[in-house]
C-alpha cells in the first residue's frame, strides 16, 4: 500500500530478518483472493433482487442498518484511495514520477466490490433470513485474514522511520480506516438478526425456540 510494486524484487520473507511477504503480493495476490471469491458466490445472494416480488421493509433490522452503513464506509475510504492517487498523480504538488497502476486498479476494484455487498446484504435481507450467508462471512473472514499481512507490514515500516513519521500518511490512514471496518463487518456478519417477535417466541416457548435456532442454522449454510 505504501511501497510500490517494485518492492517484489525484494528478498523473500523467509530470507529477511523480519519475514515478510513482497509488497506487489498483498497489492495482487491478497487483494484478488477475497474479492474472487465474492464475485463467484455473488450470483446466489442476488437471485432474490432478480425477483419480480415485493420487498420487505418491515425486516430492515437495526444490525442491517449497521451493515449496510459499514459498507458504505468502505465504499468512501475506496474512493478515497482513488482521490490521493489522482491528486499524487497530477495535482500541483505532484512530484512526476508515474504512480504505479496498481492504485488505480485496486480502488475501483473495491468501489464495485463494496457496491457488490450492499446488494447482496439487501439479497440476504429479502430472504428474510437471521443470519448473512456463509458467502458473505467468509467472504468478511477472507479479507480480514489477507489484510493482516499489510496491516503489519505498514506498521512495522513507520516504527523504522525515524521519529515515527510515516512516508505516505493519507494511505496509511486509509487503510488502517479499512481494516478497523473490516474487522466490524466480520463480527456484525456474525451475529444473528432476530426478529422481536421471534425472540418472545424462544422466551414463552423453549421448544419452539430450538427449532427456530436450527433452521437459523439450517439457512446459514443455504
Amino acid at each position: 500500500m505504501m511501497d510500490t510494486p517494485g518492492a517484489c524484487r525484494n528478498a523473500s520473507y523467509v530470507e529477511r530478518e523480519d519475514p515478510d511477504l513482497p509488497v506487489c503480493v498483498e497489492q495482487t495476490v491478497l487483494v484478488w483472493i477475497p474479492l474472487g471469491f465474492l464475485w463467484l458466490c455473488s450470483p446466489w445472494n442476488l437471485m432474490s433482487l432478480c425477483r419480480r416480488s415485493r420487498a420487505n421493509t418491515k425486516h430492515r433490522t437495526k444490525l442491517y442498518l449497521c451493515k449496510q452503513i459499514v459498507v458504505l464506509l468502505l465504499f468512501l475510504t475506496a474512493i478515497g484511495g482513488l482521490i490521493i492517487t489522482l491528486l499524487q498523480d497530477f495535482g500541483p504538488n505532484s512530484s512526476g514520477e508515474k504512480i504505479s497502476t496498481v492504485y488505480y486498479t485496486n480502488p475501483v476494484l473495491f468501489t464495485v466490490t463494496w457496491i457488490l455487498v450492499l446488494l447482496c446484504q439487501e439479497g440476504v435481507r429479502r430472504k428474510e433470513r437471521a443470519v448473512d450467508s456463509a458467502s458473505l462471512f467468509l467472504f468478511w473472514l477472507l479479507l480480514v485474514l489477507c489484510d493482516i499481512f499489510p496491516f503489519q507490514t505498514l506498521l512495522r515500516e513507520a516504527l523504522k522511520q525515524t521519529q515515527g513519521n510515516v512516508r505516505d500518511v493519507p494511505r496509511f490512514f486509509l487503510f488502517y480506516t479499512s481494516f478497523g471496518l473490516e474487522v466490524i463487518a466480520l463480527i456484525l456478519s456474525a451475529l444473528a438478526d432476530i426478529p422481536p417477535e421471534a425472540k418472545e417466541l424462544v422466551k414463552k416457548n423453549p421448544e419452539a425456540g430450538a427449532v427456530f435456532l436450527s433452521r437459523i442454522t439450517f439457512h446459514w449454510f443455504n
